[in-house]
């Protein structure tokens, strides 16, 4: 059975994916340290709400501009 934590673990990484943007990059944009991001998405550390909040709009913001740029 897939707990909403393993869900939004497999939304964040899909969403690195489909942005172009690598983890260390990510973690840099987000503050946090690539380490406790790489912790976050194989569930080693909790997402609470802030990170998720700012992992969605770092990441939209992201995938915008690349949209543009093509």
């Amino acid at each position: 059975m897939t707990t909403l934590r393993d869900a939004l673990r497999a939304e964040l990484r899909a969403a690195l994916a489909r942005a172009g943007i690598t983890q260390a990059a990510a973690a840099r944009r987000l503050g946090i340290s690539p380490k406790h991001l790489s912790q976050m998405l194989t569930g080693k550390a909790g997402v609470n709400l802030d990170i998720a909040t700012l992992c969605g709009r770092e990441l939209a913001i992201r995938s915008r501009r690349a949209r543009r740029s093509k």
